[in-house]
């Protein structure tokens, strides 16, 4: 298992990816060149510009960020599982985000404040099923912290994108139940690099440590 401790979301994608390459298992099959199980903390989430180095338009990540809070503009959604997420989250009846701010509104914590992506009636032997399975939530001093537990991630290509989208949420949630915004916490079973990807994650490495100019 891999631990990092990052000041942003940026930070957490530039300490994984170098982290995960250089201590992450050879897995031995070509699928993913590096896999492992990690855990990140966000000590300042804030929905920011992705690195210039992450593999996906800034212009799909905003509609990604607003639509994981607001379901507007669904049909310009990049990331299907995205909508996935958010329905799963916000539909009524019995909508799983108004179960957690109910159960983050009492004095004392209440362990049930979670909402679960997983529908067995939906989800077996489907092509598009939820990654992150359970996100969690809790008041702790006068902050929330928001865990966000993911099955399998591609460090490359989504985990920024994955942990901006949630930290988004993050932001929603702190405001509906009145307190800021406390630390964010990922966890993921599978954290990994694919084997297509190698040459492309080297030279994005390679730029990583490049000395900045003035």
């Amino acid at each position: 298992m891999i631990a990092i401790k990052a000041a942003s979301a940026n930070d957490a994608w530039h300490q994984t990816m170098t982290s995960l390459y250089d201590q992450g298992q050879d897995t031995g099959i070509e699928k993913y060149f590096r896999d492992e199980m990690m855990v990140i903390e966000v000590a300042n989430p804030i929905v920011e510009p992705a690195d210039p180095l992450f593999p996906m338009q800034q212009t799909d990540l905003d509609v990604i960020n607003r639509y994981m809070v607001t379901g507007q503009d669904e049909d310009k959604v990049a990331h299907e599982w995205t909508k996935l997420y958010y329905h799963r989250a916000f539909d009524e009846p019995n909508s799983q985000v108004e179960f957690l701010l109910e159960c983050l509104s009492p004095d004392q914590p209440i362990g049930e404040a979670q909402i679960s992506m997983w529908d067995k009636a939906q989800d077996q032997h489907r092509g598009i099923c939820p990654c992150t399975q359970i996100v969690w939530a809790r008041i702790k001093h006068g902050k929330l912290e928001l865990h966000v537990h993911t099955n399998s991630s591609d460090a490359y290509k989504k985990l920024l994108m994955n942990m901006l989208e949630f930290i988004a949420l993050h932001h929603y949630l702190a405001k509906r139940a009145g307190v800021q915004v406390g630390s964010y916490y990922h966890i993921l079973d599978s954290c990994h690099f694919y084997g297509k990807d190698k040459e492309a994650i080297e030279r994005t490495l390679t730029a990583t440590m490049q000395p900045q100019t003035k």
